[in-house]
């Protein structure tokens, strides 16, 4: 049996890439060569032929799929595949692979990351030292300096010990909007920090909650009775905009919002707001409602937050579990099998 063509955009491992083209013939552009994603229209010329299509971050509308009759197979390394049209291509029962849980336990390890820094204010006093604030004069001579037993940061007058003090992890309550993979997991590693844990996850069972040591509460209570809240639901019409002004000012002022999943379950206004008014303690944000950032955005002027450029799945660790779920899904249907991960599973019954 001949081998089938394969355009693959997305960023594989060497390892993994190595295995697929053992079995198909291979042609690669796009995101995971160049680093920039190839418009629809360009897609259609780069892939012309190809029966396998697999791609990270380019858009796969009903356009691309229309305009590539050879396409029996088509997959996503992302935990989702939104930029996909599954709709069109079940409409030709092409099955649309993906890789949920891919980056499951290095988001959970990047909000509690996000948790400890807020918390002992890592951040604002990595910050401080950089431009110069609480630092001493200039030194001829390190090595050679005089050193002490009893090392102490200057504790009089203008002090980090004191303008920097944080709070413990232990004991606090932490509110996980959303216990699907990856809110289930950082529920698991909050509690191995000592830490009550709330959810609003409507959809949850009480018997995984349960499982997880985790109380379902209403959205309000979880808001209330809570000293962190991490944001872990997907947006839907349900979602969009959950927390606005209401509902952050029911917040207690000595707590803080981590926001890594969309930033459209939140109010800009209202959380922008809340902030410059410090009518909650601060905020660790990984997602925006435009990205990038925008360089004269209010939220880069406040010191009561901590800012990421959407890292949270940005792990070597991610990009190896995606290529090997991916390409094993390829491979198990070049053989017959059914794969693992569809999308759109209705195509193979």
């Amino acid at each position: 049996m001949p081998m089938l063509s394969a355009f693959v955009t997305s960023d594989l491992t060497p390892g993994q890439l190595e295995r697929l083209e053992q079995r198909c013939l291979m042609r690669r552009g796009g995101w995971g060569v160049t680093g920039v994603r190839l418009t629809p229209e360009q897609l259609i010329d780069e892939a012309a032929g190809a029966e396998i299509l697999l791609v990270g971050y380019e858009r796969v509308p009903a356009q691309v799929i229309e305009a590539l009759p050879n396409l029996k197979l088509i997959g996503c390394t992302r935990s989702t595949p939104v930029n996909i049209d599954l709709q069109a291509a079940s409409a030709r029962r092409i099955p649309v692979l993906h890789t949920p849980g891919r980056n499951t336990q290095t988001a959970a390890e990047f909000a509690l990351g996000l948790m400890l820094a807020l918390a002992h204010r890592i951040a604002q006093g990595h910050h401080a030292l950089r431009s110069g604030r609480y630092l001493g004069p200039p030194a001829q001579e390190f090595a050679s300096a005089d050193s002490s037993s009893d090392v102490i940061w200057q504790l009089d007058g203008k002090s980090p010990f004191k303008d920097l003090q944080g709070v413990e992890l232990s004991g606090r309550t932490l509110g996980v909007i959303g216990l699907g993979r990856i809110g289930s997991r950082v529920a698991q590693l909050a509690r191995a920090f000592g830490m009550p844990v709330l959810a609003f996850s409507p959809y949850t069972p009480a018997s995984q909650a349960g499982a997880l040591g985790v109380s379902l509460v209403s959205l309000d209570r979880l808001l209330e009775q809570s000293d962190f809240i991490s944001i872990h639901a997907r947006v839907t019409s349900e979602t969009w905009g959950l927390l606005g002004r209401r509902e952050l000012s029911l917040m207690k002022p000595t707590a803080f919002l981590i926001s890594l999943s969309r930033a459209a379950i939140i109010d800009q206004a209202a959380l922008i707001e809340a902030l410059q008014e410090r009518r909650i303690a601060g905020a660790a944000l990984d997602v925006y409602w435009y990205e990038p950032l925008p360089e004269n955005h209010p939220l880069l002027t406040l010191d009561n937050v901590i800012l990421t450029p959407h890292l949270a799945g940005a792990t070597q660790d991610v990009q190896e579990r995606h290529s090997q779920m991916i390409v094993e899904d390829v491979l198990a249907w070049l053989d017959g099998r059914r794969p693992a991960h569809l999308a759109n599973p209705e195509v193979w019954e």
